[in-house]
């Protein structure tokens, strides 16, 4: 859980930013999305087999909830970004999921939005490690 503090000013609850457990659910809200759209970038399937399927891709990096997952597939669809279709399994109905070529669209670029954004963190960790050892000589 995250750990917070009371804001002086607001009342309101402030992250504790130092707090890894922060950066980690924040990265995983924004990240549910594109995993989604990736696992069903390779292939059709229901929605709790896209909750396994991004949970096993990520290695438990991202692990959204089917309570997550479902409205996400809804609005999806409903952005013409995914089709369904009925099927039964085990006598069970179930709701296969399938990019359209507007959820593939969606996902190219995605990645290379993703991408952009990791080249900045990776420029970021450049300059502070080239920071970190300024200050290191400075200091000897």
């Amino acid at each position: 859980m995250t750990s917070t503090k009371t804001g002086t000013a607001s009342g309101r609850k402030i992250p504790d930013y130092s707090d890894a457990s922060y950066w980690r659910g924040t990265i995983k809200m924004s990240l549910s999305k594109f995993f989604v759209l990736s696992v069903l970038h390779r292939k059709p399937m229901h929605g709790y087999e896209v909750v396994q399927a991004v949970e096993k891709s990520t290695k438990g990096c991202c692990s959204p909830s089917e309570g997550t997952v479902y409205p996400m597939l809804n609005e999806f669809e409903a952005g013409g970004y995914l089709s369904s279709t009925a099927e039964v399994v085990q006598g069970r109905s179930r709701k296969i999921y399938a990019l359209t070529d507007k959820g593939r669209d969606a996902f190219r670029v995605a990645v290379d939005a993703w991408l952009e954004a990791t080249d900045c963190i990776l420029e970021g960790q450049r300059l502070a490690g080239s920071a970190n050892a300024d200050r290191e000589e400075r200091e000897t």
